[in-house]
């Protein structure tokens, strides 16, 4: 059993006489997302994501719609975890923050 059984937006094996994918279907590549996360909360992982998504976007453009989807949950990933890593980093942030003041001068 495949990942894409269940998945709404997996593809079935529709190819034309070149193995290409006739049937175009809605793949979200988390550009926008990946790129806010980049600048916002967790650098590695955000730069991940951007190579993740740029690759889903490129391989849908080309109709390979299986792999952009494999690339977009890649992307997908890499987003949560660099928003839970920059989350985790602003706590500890804080929890210094309000150590350093209560320590006073």
């Amino acid at each position: 059993m495949s990942n894409f059984d269940n998945n709404p937006y997996a593809v079935t094996n529709v190819t034309d006489d070149y193995g290409w994918n006739e049937k175009p279907v809605h793949v979200p590549d988390y550009l926008v997302a990946s790129i806010l996360v980049t600048i916002f909360c967790c650098l590695p992982f955000g730069i991940a994501a951007i190579f993740a998504s740029s690759k889903a976007r490129s391989l849908k453009a080309i109709g390979q719609y299986q792999a952009a989807l494999e690339h977009s949950n890649k992307a997908k990933t890499y987003v949560i975890i660099s928003v839970v890593g920059g989350l985790i980093i602003l706590g500890i942030n804080i929890a210094i923050q309000m150590a350093e003041m209560q320590a006073g001068p």
